[in-house]
């Protein structure tokens, strides 16, 4: 079971960015319905102009979160992560702190054949994990999807322009994060099913390089996904659901007759 990875402290940071920027989102929510209201019931111009100014900066920052995230924390922590596997497959040094019990694979020959196996195990985590947290991550942006554009659209009516515009981009974002998590899922269990697939020859141990085309066209797929597409776990859903995991894994290995 996996205590220390090199990559833990960066998406440690990265799940806490993501909880900032659900805070913020939900902050520019309600204070977008807030300037509607006083109009109807006062004429408070100074403080809905002041509101109005919060909720662009708000979604402003929502937007700097996301790019600090996606195109310097993640690269960062991929690139640790990546440089843990090849060590931890083929016997490298690249990484200064490997990880402890990270991969379950300890008994396992460094080579071409342990990088397959630990492929096998990064899919098989990484698609459980993205099965488990699917509903969550689909019905919530979906009802806030449904809150943005209804406010969106009567904004354009009721509430300066600018931010109309941005309420609208910031619905965009939403509906980008839902298209994402479901091409990630269906991708996933492709890949999932081609590594099941390999795994099936009985001669992959003692003749893998003649099937070391298929790792590497499956570890590609597998890397590229998850460079354009981050899966998001939530620590507290990746500490719950490990230990389980980890004895579907064992189970696996006994099933594929890996060793």
């Amino acid at each position: 079971m996996a205590e220390y990875a090199p990559q833990y402290n960066l998406f440690r940071t990265i799940n806490r960015l993501a909880s900032v920027s659900q805070f913020v989102f939900w902050a520019v929510l309600v204070f977008s319905i807030v300037p509607v209201a006083f109009k109807q019931f006062c004429e408070a111009q100074n403080l809905i102009n002041l509101i109005n100014i919060f909720n662009i900066i708000g979604i402003s920052l929502f937007f700097i979160l996301e790019v600090i995230s996606d195109y310097i924390l993640i690269p960062q922590a991929d690139s640790k992560r990546r440089d843990d596997f090849i060590d931890n497959s083929f016997g490298s040094i690249f990484s200064p702190n490997n990880s402890v019990g990270y991969y379950d694979n300890d008994e396992v020959s460094k080579g071409l054949y342990k990088a397959s196996v630990n492929l096998f195990e990064n899919c098989f985590f990484t698609y459980s994990l993205v099965k488990i947290t699917t509903t969550k991550k689909i019905v919530s942006p979906a009802i806030m999807l449904l809150f943005m554009v209804a406010f969106a659209y009567y904004g354009f009516k009721e509430v300066p322009f600018a931010l109309s515009v941005l309420q609208a981009l910031f619905s965009a974002n939403i509906l980008g994060l839902l298209i994402k998590q479901l091409i990630l899922l269906n991708r996933l269990t492709t890949i999932q099913d081609s590594w099941i697939a390999l795994f099936q020859h009985e001669d992959i141990k003692s003749n893998t390089h003649k099937y070391q085309t298929s790792v590497y066209r499956y570890w590609l797929q597998y890397e590229t996904l998850h460079s354009k597409i981050n899966a998001g776990i939530p620590e507290k859903i990746y500490n719950k659901n490990n230990p389980s995991l980890t004895e579907e894994w064992k189970k696996m290995k006994l099933k594929y007759n890996i060793s």
